[in-house]
Parts: structure tokens; C-alpha cells; sequence
């Protein structure tokens, strides 16, 4: 893998982040719009909480893209340019992922104009959070992946640390479908939404900790 063929990775990385990024700000907009309107009244506080765990997954989608960027200093011979290059496949495929929550704000906010539909909307907000859990462990394999790039660099004893967090995000997920399958009211389903914001948010928190590594490492080796 040459330079040029690391800045067309991340050239590729950045820009299909920048398409999820704005697909989702658009779909977050109609949402607030129609919360706005008082046309989803009667489940205002369900697509409320939908339309905030959209947008920490918007979120997501750039730290992703940044820890790509951050670690293109980091390629150095064969083994690093393969590792590379799976992080920024991975990250790629964590934007394509979040890409499929526009459409399911959109879907979640049009079934809360109909209060009748309530268990449509509870199965709505399950898959929600069923699809924000597969990001969350798309976010721990980059940083897996990230821990690989750094080997033989100041910071790789530092990593472990990341990855036990990585690690144990995962199982929380597990723990958070679980128990999305028994989720029966638009209630339920608004406390499940904010957990997984809530982890999410903890997966941001974890790949801009990688990134910042990273870029430690990565002056190093420079």
C-alpha cells in the first residue's frame, strides 16, 4: 500500500462519512420539524428521543472518520498498510451502517402522527436500537484495529485499556437488545433509545480517546 493509496483510502473514508453525516442532519431537521408542528403529539417524547440518538450517531460516524485521518501516519511497511486498510474498510462500513437511521427517523416520526399505530412504533424504535448496538460494535472493532497500528510505539501499553472498554461496551450491547425484544410501550421503547444514546455516546468517547493515541503515536513515528 502506497501513500497515494492510503490518502485515496482516506479520501474514500472522509467522503463516505460526510454523505451518512448529511443524510442523517437532514433527516434530524424533519424531525424536529414535525415535533415543531405538534403533528406527533401523542409521541413526541419517543421521536424526541429517537431524533437525539440519530444525531449521537451522526456523531459517531465522524469520530470514526477522524481516527481514520489520525492514523494514516501510521503506516510504515506491509503489516500497518494491510492494518490500515481493514480500519478504514471498517469505518466505511460503520458509515454505510448509520447511513439506514435517516430512514428510520423519517419511518418513527410518520408513524407518531398516528397514535393508533403504537406497537409499529415501539417495533420501530426496537430495530432503532437494535441497528445503534451493531454501531457501537463497529466502533470497538476500529479501535481493535487501531491497537494493531501502534504496536512497537510509546502508547501501545496504553491501548489494553481501550480495548478492555471496547470489550466491555459489547456485552452492554447484548444486555441492550435483549431486552429491546420486550419492549411492549412507546415508553419502554424511549428508555431504551436513551440507553443506547447514552452508549453511543460512550463508543464516541472511546474512538476519540483512540484517535488521540493515535496522534501521539503517530508525531513518534514521524
Amino acid at each position: 500500500m502506497t501513500r497515494k493509496d492510503v490518502a485515496i483510502a482516506e479520501m474514500k473514508t472522509n467522503g463516505e462519512a460526510d454523505k451518512t453525516i448529511l443524510e442523517i442532519d437532514n433527516a434530524v431537521r424533519e424531525s424536529v420539524a414535525a415535533l415543531d408542528s405538534g403533528k406527533v403529539r401523542d409521541a413526541s417524547g419517543l421521536v424526541r428521543d429517537a431524533s437525539g440518538l440519530v444525531r449521537d450517531a451522526s456523531g459517531l460516524v465522524r469520530d470514526a472518520s477522524g481516527l481514520v485521518r489520525d492514523a494514516s501516519g501510521l503506516v510504515r511497511d506491509n503489516g500497518t498498510a494491510e492494518t490500515y486498510k481493514n480500519l478504514a474498510k471498517k469505518a466505511r462500513d460503520l458509515s454505510r451502517g448509520a447511513a439506514i437511521f435517516s430512514w428510520s427517523i423519517r419511518k418513527i416520526a410518520e408513524k407518531g402522527k398516528n397514535p393508533e399505530d403504537a406497537s409499529g412504533l415501539v417495533r420501530d424504535a426496537s430495530g432503532l436500537v437494535r441497528d445503534a448496538s451493531g454501531l457501537v460494535r463497529d466502533a470497538s472493532g476500529l479501535v481493535r484495529d487501531a491497537s494493531g497500528l501502534v504496536r512497537g510505539t510509546h502508547v501501545e501499553k496504553k491501548f489494553p485499556e481501550l480495548v478492555k472498554r471496547a470489550e466491555d461496551m459489547e456485552k452492554k450491547t447484548e444486555n441492550l437488545e435483549e431486552n429491546a425484544q420486550k419492549a411492549k410501550t412507546p415508553e419502554d421503547a424511549s428508555g431504551l433509545v436513551r440507553d443506547a444514546s447514552g452508549l453511543v455516546r460512550d463508543a464516541s468517547g472511546l474512538v476519540r480517546d483512540a484517535s488521540g493515541l493515535v496522534r501521539d503515536a503517530s508525531g513518534l513515528v514521524r
